[in-house]
């Protein structure tokens, strides 16, 4: 299963995602840690810096990759597709789908790691974890077989909103 969420999405899409998490989920408790990587990479990281990635769209500023050697599974939860975005060739979005009978395990593991979440929507589809500067935000939809996991370093997202 390859690149179906980046078809139905677009680069734009995605980006604009981001965008609606971190303006209108962006609220509630912060967390009570944040991560400083995702999946091994350092916020910020530049592309060249990082073996194994395969482009997999573009627009203007923004890239998105796979990376060749990605290890799919979190804890015991199998993923379908692992996403690196980058602005300007800095890491700064990783996207994770995976079917939606995973949720409650990586919830599990996302409050040990990350504190209790904030339910915007008042939902347990929708939770979020908002650090200074990473915000995190798990997802299944009403009607959907499929689970999303967006991690956003805030500084570079601030760059995209603003287009710098």
């Amino acid at each position: 299963m390859k690149l179906p969420h980046v078809r139905q999405l677009g680069v734009l899409g995605l980006c604009l995602a981001s965008v609606l998490i971190c303006t209108f989920f962006g609220c509630g408790s912060p967390a009570a840690s944040q991560p400083e990587e995702f999946r091994g990479l350092k916020w910020g990281a530049e592309t060249s810096s990082v073996s194994g990635l395969s482009q997999i769209a573009d627009e203007g500023n923004l890239a998105l990759y796979e990376k060749s050697d990605e290890p799919l599974k979190m804890g015991e939860v199998g993923l379908e597709q692992v996403i690196y975005g980058f602005y300007k060739g800095r890491f700064y979005m990783g996207m994770v789908y995976f079917p939606a009978v995973g949720f409650k395990r990586i919830e599990e593991m996302l409050t040990r790691q990350l504190g209790p979440p904030a339910k915007p929507d008042n939902t347990p589809s929708k939770l979020i974890w908002d650090g200074d500067s990473v915000s995190v935000l798990l997802s299944v939809g009403d009607n959907s077989d499929q689970g999303r996991l967006v991690y956003i370093y805030k500084p570079i997202q601030l760059e995209v909103e603003l287009k710098k």
